[in-house]
């Protein structure tokens, strides 16, 4: 008869940086339940509530405010659109930019999603006590607020190798190396 795993943290794992990427691990999987069945993926659902709170917003700002890059924002909202979520307008202030706002049928999904996107959070928060769950959000957003330079959107990746140039040939023959006497 096998053993069950032993699910507790190894102490040597309790760390910020381990226990925040595997909290953000549990956080996603929580709301993609909810998200999957709507087709779409966590972080979709969080540019459908950032063009709630902040219609009419330029796709500049709004990868700004979710802590995104330019070209991540950039297709998620080409594929909010594709799918009929997103308006894209013409900014008044900005002819060159585009405001975005959610569409009636993206409006009607945020809608039908907001009690189940509620419910995946509480349920994150469901294993601390009530007074618990209070301090966690403040001191997690303490942390964020402080550290807020270091949460650049790709952070911590690797970076792309650099080319390797070759030596350029050399036209004069080298001397061979003088031997001792």
């Amino acid at each position: 008869m096998s053993k069950a795993p032993d699910r507790r943290v190894p102490q040597r794992h309790r760390v910020p940086a381990h226990l925040a990427r595997r909290f953000h691990q549990v956080c996603l999987g929580i709301t993609a339940e909810v998200t999957e069945r709507a087709g779409l993926t966590p972080v979709e659902l969080a540019v459908l509530a950032a063009l709630e709170d902040v219609p009419d917003i330029d796709q500049g700002s709004l990868a700004t405010r979710l802590a995104l890059d330019a070209v991540s924002a950039h297709h998620l909202i080409h594929r909010l659109a594709a799918a009929g979520h997103v308006e894209r307008r013409i900014n008044p202030q900005d002819r060159r930019a585009r405001a975005l706002r959610l569409s009636a049928r993206g409006q009607a999904l945020r809608d039908r999603l907001r009690a189940a996107a509620q419910a995946s959070q509480e349920r994150i928060l469901a294993p601390l006590a009530p007074t618990e769950r209070t301090l966690f959000l403040d001191l997690l957003t303490r942390l964020v607020e402080v550290h807020e330079a270091y949460a650049r959107p790709g952070n911590g990746r690797r970076r792309a190798p650099r080319a390797v140039t070759p030596a350029p040939a050399r036209s004069v023959p080298r001397r061979p190396a003088r031997l001792p006497a």
